[in-house]
């Protein structure tokens, strides 16, 4: 029965936290939290759905990960290490990547990578896009993850 009430308390932790998350890359880009539900319902942003949806399924395979090491016991000390190194390397993939990304798309000049993702995605509501970037981003993390695993 403790087995059982670990996984709810991990299932609802790991949930709460990988939308959490979501929503603070919607705040990033520029997108108020107390905005998000507009955008999804009146404005039927494709984009802030889509965005939501890749950073959640992501967030939620690695807090998944993570918490599939912890027990009540504390964290598994041999795979911890390299969790945290695996999580550097796909971010800095995923940086590199959004930033080739960025020169072959051709934003407007002067247009650094996070004014063209807030402008294509909050403000164009640009779906192909976010889901083109959550491709980018999907791809570095899931491998770490597998390798993790």
């Amino acid at each position: 029965m403790n087995l059982l009430l670990e996984a709810i308390v991990w299932s609802i932790g790991v949930t709460i936290v990988a939308q959490a998350v979501s929503i603070g890359l919607l705040w990033l880009l520029g997108l108020h939290p107390k905005n998000l539900i507009r955008e999804i319902e009146e404005v039927q942003n494709t984009a802030v759905g889509a965005v939501f949806f890749v950073v959640s399924l992501i967030a939620a395979f690695f807090i998944s990960v993570l918490a599939a090491d912890f027990s009540v016991e504390g964290p598994g000390t041999d795979s911890l290490p390299w969790i945290i190194v695996g999580v550097l390397l796909a971010t800095i993939y995923t940086i590199v990547v959004y930033y080739t990304a960025h020169w072959v798309m051709k934003p407007e000049p002067g247009e650094n990578v996070y004014r063209y993702l807030r402008r294509e995605i909050i403000v164009e509501q640009n779906a192909a896009l976010a889901l083109f970037y959550g491709g980018l981003t999907v791809a570095p993390f899931i491998a770490v993850l597998f390798q993790i695993i």
